[in-house]
């Protein structure tokens, strides 16, 4: 896949409204559309009224819907923060997979949608049993996603890294601030799209310290002597990582929790 002038070559145009100003993307936040089709999905994204959007939508047969062009900010992400970034809208790509999300299933063996549709196994096809909190309780089926899909993504995604040096790819779950998001799912592989991140070639993470002043200790830990101190917009590698604390030299370590990812 080829992008030229923030867009995807070949991808079918669907313009949305929602959007505003420009961004450098940092992230990739995989969602799920919470719908069966790509129709469904466009619509929603193109009404101005529903205040959402996304840069691309993915069908289950990999066929891709371009709303936003990628150095814009979309409407996908909603309250959330990401490695000492908030409003991830600002900092990401969003790519919307058509898939309807958790099912609950009903006493006759089919499944029950979150809008209160009734689909028979065939109809939804292969699933995933998970259980999920944010859900609710007990078990959860997840429809998979089709290779076809998963294969258009994957394409797409090792793209985007190319041309805008991508630093991490995101759940639509890990993200959110609210604690109710559940996307993509665990019928994703997201394990898969996080591989695409080491092709190149260059696994050092790096950071910048967003303290006006950030103590380093001799160990992961407050209990352990100051050593030194970080200023803020310094910039440091991680050497390893013990919880939320992030070696940053042979004997130093700092609390993650003031420091900010970045490529």
């Amino acid at each position: 896949m080829q992008i030229s002038n923030h867009n995807l070559l070949g991808a079918i145009s669907a313009p949305s409204p929602n959007h505003s100003g420009r961004i450098t993307p940092k992230f990739i936040v995989m969602h799920y559309t919470a719908g069966w089709t790509a129709d469904s999905a466009v619509r929603t994204f193109q009404n101005r009224s529903s205040q959402v959007s996304a840069q691309v939508t993915v069908d289950k047969d990999g066929t891709i819907y371009q709303h936003v062009p990628f150095n814009v900010r979309a409407w996908h992400a909603g309250p959330s923060s990401h490695a000492g970034y908030t409003d991830i809208n600002s900092h990401s790509i969003g790519i919307e997979i058509v898939n309807i999300g958790f099912l609950k299933k009903t006493a006759d063996g089919n499944f029950l949608d979150h809008t209160g549709k009734i689909k028979t196994p065939a109809q939804v096809g292969p699933v995933v049993a998970a259980r999920s909190p944010r859900a609710g309780s007990g078990t959860f089926y997840w429809p998979a996603y089709p290779e076809a899909q998963l294969d258009a993504v994957e394409e797409l995604t090792a793209a985007l890294i190319a041309q805008y040096g991508i630093i991490d790819i995101v759940s639509h779950e890990e993200i959110d601030t609210r604690g109710w998001k559940t996307d993509p799912g665990p019928a994703f592989p997201m394990n898969r799209f996080k591989a695409l991140l080491n092709d190149r070639g260059n696994d050092t993470i790096a950071y910048e310290v967003t303290a006006s002043s950030l103590n380093m200790r001799s160990g992961p830990g407050t209990s352990f002597a100051t050593n030194g101190k970080l200023t803020n917009g310094t910039r440091v590698n991680e050497l390893g990582r013990s919880g939320v604390w992030v070696r940053v030299d042979s004997d130093s370590w700092v609390h993650g929790g003031y420091l900010r990812r970045v490529a």
